[in-house]
């Protein structure tokens, strides 16, 4: 079965810029003449895990406070709506503030101005060894994304034990409420901060995950909710799309081509998705009989059992579990003790 990732391409959209669609539609953008408002400071160096606050003055002879929108643009910082700024990741990040004010000259009926804070985050080299090494981990090895919550959590700034919503609540947000503003916000009251954010061309994904990813929120595309469950060796298992109606397609079972990257870095897992071996269902590269030990587990339920490639697994390629490739593996592994290691 083929890869659902497909239907997520598009134009995909944070949380943050959705909610920035929904409130005005965008009108020519450029510098205006007379100062609309300013913004201080301009730049900052900031360490990781440090908060600061910009201050935005809106002149009112074009509009009020409430019209001043901010983002960050490159997920680095976190950026509330009172100006407070919270570093988290190193590298480059902007901050973009942006004020509408009405104009009767445009064709939307108001038009955007805008300004750029350029921050630049720094390490922190006070933090404990373990610490530092997870969030380089974290930084190093998803070079297309952040890892927001958990690296709240490491930073102290959130509690691990934070709350995470679940897949009723979930639900009966998007039943229940109106618009996708109103339901990233009640999402985000329930589950604080997103677990990862995916950023690149076309554009963004935002994913809210269980406690070890393998039920996941995706917001995608024109504000589109996905559901996807994941096997503990990465592959997918499941993929249901939850909003808006028109898109329902039903749910799509697996196991489905390819590994969740999300939930293999979330986990620390081994993955090798060019040169991975034929039978080795515990994923230590080989194929011997540990591979044959753990399938055998897993078809009889031992408790904690971890699959930790499915694919791999299923010997007669019928994206089916069961005695079957428990009997190839053991005649592969005694026919030969040199079976082709590399799957082709």
């Amino acid at each position: 079965m083929k890869r659902l990732c497909s239907i997520l391409t598009g134009i995909v959209l944070s949380m943050q810029m959705i909610s920035a669609v929904s409130r005005y539609t965008y009108a020519e953008s450029d510098t205006p003449k007379k100062q609309v408002f300013t913004v201080s400071p301009s730049e900052l160096t900031m360490i990781e895990g440090e908060t600061c606050k910009l201050s935005v003055t809106v002149d009112p002879e074009f509009a009020d406070q409430s019209s001043v929108y901010l983002h960050s643009c490159e997920y680095k910082t976190i950026v509330s709506h009172d100006g407070t700024v919270t570093a988290y990741s190193c590298g480059e990040d902007e901050i973009m503030v942006e004020v509408s004010v009405p104009d009767d000259s445009s064709d939307t009926g108001n038009r955007i101005y805008y300004q750029e804070v350029k921050i630049q985050v720094q390490r922190d080299e006070t933090l404990p060894a373990e610490t530092r090494a997870e969030l380089d981990r974290l930084q190093n090895h998803s070079p297309y994304g952040e890892f927001q919550r958990r690296c709240l959590e490491l930073l102290g700034i959130l509690d691990e034990n934070a709350p995470r919503i679940t897949a009723e609540q979930i639900n009966e947000i998007l039943q229940n409420t109106a618009t996708t503003e109103e339901m990233i916000a009640k999402i985000n009251a329930v589950h604080s901060y997103p677990d990862y954010i995916w950023h690149g061309d076309p554009g963004d994904m935002i994913y809210w995950l269980d406690e070890k990813g393998n039920d996941k929120l995706c917001i995608s595309g024109q504000s589109m909710f996905f559901r996807t469950k994941i096997y503990d060796d990465g592959t997918y298992k499941e993929e249901t799309a939850l909003y808006p109606p028109e898109i329902d397609f039903g749910t799509i079972t697996g196991p489905m081509d390819g590994a969740d990257r999300t939930y293999i870095l979330y986990n620390q897992l081994p993955y090798d998705d060019i040169n991975p071996v034929h039978g080795d269902a515990n994923h230590d590269g080989v194929f011997n009989m540990a591979d044959i030990v753990t399938l055998q587990k897993w078809l009889m339920n031992v408790p904690e059992t971890k699959m930790f490639n499915w694919k791999m697994a299923d010997f007669n390629q019928d994206e089916k579990l069961n005695a079957i490739d428990l009997t190839l593996m053991k005649r592969a592994l005694i026919v030969s003790s040199a079976v082709p290691a590399r799957w082709n």
